[in-house]
């Protein structure tokens, strides 16, 4: 079993300089290098309190966390799955420092207005974010994969950012 009865409960996490941060599914919390919980866990739409849209509101899962050692910053990610004529979304928040426990830039970036952008996995490179999914159809029907940018300099330092996504099917 697991804190929200969610399988799989797709577990994620990553150590950075001074913090462990851990996300199953749709809760996260954060500890010390010590194994020392600080906050949570709480619910993962908890990063988007206050941003508005469907990243405050939906609490979808699918979570990813990084820990961008090449800028000492907190990269974490969950979709947001309204469908129909609200589209889909990848939610994303950079930490404004390298403690977790501080402020965070949010985004919402609706990645299409009818493919599923499930199974996402992240990359941290110099030169931007990098994401991968598996798209769905209507959230249902393989439509292949899609891949997306995002700039990374930017969302460091909460600045709007924009997004490139290429539909590979």
């Amino acid at each position: 079993s697991n804190r929200n009865a969610v399988s799989p409960p797709d577990p994620t996490g990553e150590v950075g300089r001074n913090h462990y941060v851990q996300w199953v599914n749709l809760s996260f919390a954060i500890y010390d290098r010590t194994g020392r919980l600080l906050y949570g866990p709480a619910n993962g739409n908890t990063f988007w309190k206050g941003f508005g849209g469907t990243c405050e509101t939906r609490n979808d899962g699918d979570p990813i966390v990084q820990y961008d050692q090449l800028a000492d910053r907190w990269m974490v990610s969950q979709f947001s799955l309204p469908g129909g004529s609200a589209g889909y979304h990848q939610c994303i928040a950079v930490s404004a420092t390298g403690d977790p426990l501080g402020a965070w830039y949010r985004y919402d970036f609706m990645t299409d207005s009818t493919l599923m952008n499930d199974y996402p996995k992240f990359g941290v490179w110099p030169n931007g974010y990098y994401l991968s999914v598996n798209q769905f159809s209507g959230g249902s029907t393989w439509a292949g994969a899609g891949a997306a940018a995002f700039e990374r300099e930017a969302m460091l330092a909460g600045l709007p950012a924009r997004m490139v996504y290429f539909d590979l099917y």
